[in-house]
């Protein structure tokens, strides 16, 4: 669901307000923070989202772009927190700008759910 509105990511939503693969931790946000372009433009950094929250977002930092949501889609931080963690995204290391602790939950959030599509465990070579 898209972070702003919680309107869900389904191809009509995708074509009719076009859906952008967005920065979870902003480029801009992540080059400042001496985080390495193989680090921010891995795949658990990118999630779908609508242009408009896309723009909403900037390149400002996650905790300051949290609040900001909150606002222009009428809604409130618990409602935003939500939408956030169906992308299987802590809320709660955004809004601490952790983007260590963010990637590697996600990263496990992840692996969990392809495990369970599999029906085996799913691993990552770390070699």
């Amino acid at each position: 669901m898209d972070w702003a509105t919680g309107s869900d990511m389904s191809d009509e939503n995708y074509f009719d307000n076009a859906v952008d693969i967005h920065h979870v931790f902003p480029k801009a946000w992540c080059e400042k923070q001496g985080i390495s372009p193989a680090e921010y433009n891995s795949i658990l950094n990118k999630t779908p989202l609508t242009a408009r929250t896309n723009r909403l977002i900037g390149g400002r930092a996650p905790s300051v772009y949290l609040r900001g949501l909150v606002r222009p889609a009428d809604t409130t931080p618990e409602q935003i927190d939500r939408n956030v963690q169906s992308h299987l995204i802590s809320a709660a290391d955004l809004r601490n700008d952790d983007f260590t602790a963010a990637m590697t939950a996600r990263q496990e959030a992840l692996l969990s759910l392809i495990g369970k599509a599999m029906g085996k465990d799913a691993q990552i070579d770390t070699e």
